[in-house]
């Protein structure tokens, strides 16, 4: 069963109701120790964000255990903090951020 903010269609729904009405917005996403972590709030980062948004078919189901690593929630919202800082202090944003920490593999894409 999946909690109401891990809904894809809930997602959807957050978005269409805040995207012209929010000047930041951000989103975490995690299964076990995958994270990745959207951001949106300039033209270009809230043009990207609606591609990431998926049907509720297309998305991974994993165990309840793996899905409440809580040491991987705690840094994707680190990363959520890092990312309205920058938003405050006026520093290009990572509209992107996918981090699996198993693998040590890091990903980030910039809003330009």
């Amino acid at each position: 069963m999946q909690g109401l903010a891990d809904s894809i269609e809930t997602r959807k729904l957050i978005w269409q109701a805040v995207k012209d009405r929010a000047n930041f917005y951000c989103d975490a996403r995690m299964a076990a120790e995958v994270l990745r972590v959207l951001t949106a709030c300039d033209a270009k980062s809230r043009e990207y964000y609606p591609s990431t948004l998926f049907s509720a078919e297309e998305a991974f189901v994993g165990s309840c255990t793996a899905k409440t690593t809580i040491y991987c929630a705690n840094i994707a919202a680190g990363l959520m903090v890092a990312q309205f800082t920058k938003y405050l202090r006026r520093v290009p944003i990572d509209y992107d951020i996918q981090l699996n920490l198993l693998a040590s593999e890091l990903s980030v894409s910039v809003a330009d």
